[in-house]
């Protein structure tokens, strides 16, 4: 008897327990499938996020090409920029139609107007920090106006002058400049530590919120005894050569093509156009200019969006192309020379040439101005920015609005 109850017994506690273990898997079961279940809506969340973000990005580029169109811009400095009369400058900009402000934060005497770490040749006397780029750039861009930062590239008085190893160097193993009486002024573009100093500030830039960085005087230097300079490259090459029979030397273009790829591929990291600034006399294109400034229009516009010649005819001589006063000739200069430029340019490249917006050596009248302008338009480039080193621009603006309305 008390065997049959002891097996009764253990019989029921294995019942018992089969079914609390049938439980307790069933649950698990259910969890895990409900788990799952979250996971496909999470991932699903997280993809829909991901593709709107991605949809947003490129719906914003489109509507960044849209918004500008036709560029009219107009060139500050950082002191114009950094001073109360900005404001007014705006205004009469956008009252003239203008949509770009292009704005020093790096100029040709190698001062730096906004904060960066200093390092390298960045000392701190460089720094003239007067400039909040995000608030610049945002006091821009509530106006609608596109944010383009100019910087100097080789052109730089200030560390040229403190040291002269950056600097291009002559036969007898002295440091070259572009003339005896003359304090140095030109970095050498091929040296590496120039490059990489460049490089960092352009890096620094582009992570600020700019739409647009404009390299300037992304050359060779031109003037002075440029026979008797030797750069970094060639001393390279040299060397190279005595190494490897088959090595081919490079040319100065080779050396700005190679610096803008850099370039550009920082910018692109930022989704920030790098567009350059070119000499007018480049746009004809001769072999012994390439060759003196390393500007190859076909080679740097495959990492340019833009590229902007310096057209502006006070800086042509009286017979310029047997004219009889080019100087005084604006239509033909700008429309001889934005011409050349679209011919040599890549296909992807916009033309927006600098025009002459000061009385330096001319006639400056309205007429002078709306003449550069129409040569811009009959040509159908992308644009024009107005030049005046003094920033001296109301009354131009006021011709501008006068124009635009007549339209």
């Amino acid at each position: 008897m008390k065997n049959r109850f002891l097996f009764f017994f253990i019989l029921f506690v294995v019942i018992i327990f089969s079914c609390a273990k049938k439980n307790e898997v069933q649950k698990l079961e259910n969890e895990n499938r409900e788990n799952s279940s979250q996971i496909i809506i999470v991932d699903s969340i997280k993809y829909t996020k991901k593709k709107n973000i991605v949809e947003k990005k490129e719906k914003s580029k489109i509507n960044k090409i849209e918004k500008f169109g036709f560029t009219k811009g107009i060139y500050l400095t950082a002191y114009t920029v950094a001073s109360p009369i900005f404001y007014s400058i705006l205004d009469s900009a956008q009252a003239a139609g203008i949509n770009t402000i292009v704005f020093d934060l790096k100029n040709m005497n190698g001062h730096i107007f906004f904060s960066m770490p200093q390092k390298g040749y960045l000392t701190h006397e460089k720094f003239k920090t007067i400039i909040d780029i995000p608030s610049v750039v945002k006091t821009l861009h509530r106006r609608n106006l596109k944010a383009v930062a100019r910087v100097v590239m080789f052109h730089d008085q200030f560390t040229a002058e403190r040291d002269s190893l950056l600097r291009p160097q002559k036969f007898n193993g002295s440091s070259w400049k572009e003339g005896e009486r003359r304090k140095p002024s030109w970095l050498d573009p091929s040296h590496p530590d120039v490059q990489n100093e460049l490089l960092d500030i352009i890096n620094q830039i582009a992570k600020q919120g700019v739409d647009e960085i404009q390299l300037d005087y992304i050359r060779f230097p031109t003037q002075g005894k440029i026979s008797e300079a030797i750069f970094y490259f060639q001393r390279e090459d040299s060397m190279f050569t005595t190494i490897d029979s088959n090595y081919v030397k490079r040319d100065k273009s080779d050396i700005i093509e190679n610096f803008l790829r850099r370039a550009k591929k920082i910018c692109s990291k930022y989704e920030v156009t790098l567009t350059g600034d070119i000499f007018a006399i480049v746009a004809w294109q001769r072999e012994a200019d390439i060759k003196t400034t390393g500007q190859d229009i076909q080679k740097m516009t495959k990492y340019f969006d833009s590229v902007h010649p310096m057209i502006y005819s006070s800086h042509f001589t009286d017979d310029f192309g047997y004219r009889e006063y080019a100087p005084n000739e604006p239509y033909y200069i700008v429309y001889k020379a934005t011409k050349l430029v679209q011919r040599y340019s890549n296909k992807d490249c916009e033309i927006i040439p600098y025009i002459q917006s000061n009385p330096w050596k001319v006639n400056y009248t309205s007429e002078y101005i709306i003449s550069q302008i129409k040569a811009v338009e009959n040509l159908n480039a992308d644009g024009y920015i107005l030049w005046n080193a003094s920033n001296k621009y109301f009354k131009t603006l006021s011709w501008l609005k006068e124009y635009y309305n007549k339209l």
